[in-house]
């Protein structure tokens, strides 16, 4: 069996190839096959995960709405910055 890339990897790279953004749920859709039974793989660690990258100036939000449940939501994309270092760091994963 191949090895899984690491999870924020595999964030970026969903990031990067959904040009008008994705919100944490997308992103957990996309990426819950490759971690079945991590208890990292959850919505609100993908969450954190991309306030983290956006903290760093890897990724920006462009839209924050309020569920249903309460939960803020947002859209976030991939900066130029963002871009430049994944290709640079962890290019072999993109």
């Amino acid at each position: 069996m191949a090895a899984t890339m690491p999870m924020r990897f595999n964030i970026i790279k969903q990031i990067i190839d959904s040009p008008d953004g994705l919100n944490p749920q997308q992103v957990y859709e996309r990426i819950s096959p490759y971690y079945k039974g991590e208890k990292q793989c959850n919505e609100k660690e993908i969450d954190a995960q991309l306030m983290s990258l956006k903290g760093t100036g890897l990724v920006e939000i462009t839209n924050t709405i309020e569920r249903s449940d309460g939960f803020l939501e947002s859209t976030y994309v991939i900066t130029a910055y963002g871009r430049e270092r994944s290709q640079k760091y962890i290019g072999e994963y993109l």
